[in-house]
């Protein structure tokens, strides 16, 4: 099997950039947060499966399944990564609204009390830190996996790789 990184690479960035985008715009305020959800979501669905359209594209060539759900599990994992990581210098450099600020403004624009706000403030808190980063992980690979197998049948090109060592 070809090299895979360049792939990931690419599915993890594309994974990052429109996750982050998504993060900007959920934070933005104004109906806008209905967008960025939505992107945060598509976010994984488009980074595994760059991930597998630029595989089979450069190398032109079909994967089963399997191979697929690897490449867009690693496309996955990376992106959620460096999208946390890139959210955290979108938030301490200024560039972006701290999303814990954000979901307190929501909160109280509900109509929540002091109490109310206070333990979903803490749940919200529990999962920034690195229970956050390794559900994210986890939750990265596991999109991306699935749609990484999903992509495989979609994006055919030639013959099928009969060298799927690694997998």
């Amino acid at each position: 099997m070809q090299d895979k990184l360049p792939s990931i690479l690419i599915g993890a960035l594309i994974y990052a950039v429109v996750g982050a985008i998504g993060g900007v715009l959920s934070v933005a305020g104004g109906g806008m947060q209905y967008v960025g959800g939505a992107l945060g979501c598509l976010a994984m669905i488009f980074g595994a499966a760059g991930a597998v359209w630029h595989y089979t594209s450069t190398h032109r060539l079909t994967l089963p399944a399997g191979p697929g759900a690897a490449l867009g599990a690693g496309a996955g994992a990376l992106g959620a990564l460096i999208s946390w990581a890139l959210t955290w210098v979108l938030t301490t450099t200024g560039i972006m609204p701290d999303p814990m600020e954000a979901a307190r403004r929501q909160l109280e624009g509900q109509g929540m009390s002091e109490e109310q706000i206070e333990a979903a403030m803490q749940m919200t808190e529990m999962f920034s830190g690195p229970l956050g980063v390794v559900v994210g992980l986890g939750i990265g690979a596991l999109i991306g996996a699935v749609v990484g197998a999903i992509a495989a049948l979609v994006f055919k090109k030639g013959e099928a790789d009969a060298g799927l060592e690694g997998y």
